[in-house]
């Protein structure tokens, strides 16, 4: 199993606007437009410097991480070649997937804290494109 690389560290906060505003100003970073997802409760920002803002509908697991626990780091998103590859790996060092979702070409698995001393991993794959595509492709 190979990790690619360190993804993105993800935020759980309770205002991702207000948020998303105080690192703008105070790194100098810009998320993009917020994504929401119904089914998962929660909506994200992503800023190309690897820190994802999310923020829980009520009730959500986000939701339910900010209320207890306040804001601060919510996961570790790391981007691996071969998901199942990854998973099997997983599941043999004894950690359980707790969610496997998938969004157009991302596909992420998420494991629960407990068996990782408190800190929730995330697997992301995903085709990544050459820069100069996705430079080509944007707005």
């Amino acid at each position: 199993m190979k990790i690619e690389r360190l993804d993105r560290i993800a935020l759980g906060v309770r205002d991702l606007d207000e948020t998303a505003a105080f690192f703008e100003g105070l790194l100098g970073i810009r998320f993009d437009a917020p994504l929401s997802d119904d089914k998962l409760g929660m909506e994200a920002r992503y800023s190309r410097e690897g820190l994802e803002l999310v923020a829980g509908h009520p009730g959500s697991v986000v939701d339910k991480f900010t209320s207890s626990r306040g804001e601060g780091v919510f996961c570790v998103v790391f981007k691996v070649l071969d998901m199942d590859e990854a998973v099997r790996h997983f599941r043999e060092k004894g950690l359980e997937p707790v969610n496997d979702v998938t969004f157009g070409a991302l596909r992420e698995v998420a494991f629960h804290p407990a068996r990782a001393h408190g800190l929730q991993i995330v697997l992301a794959a995903y085709p990544d494109p050459h820069p100069a595509t996705a430079a080509a492709l944007a707005d």
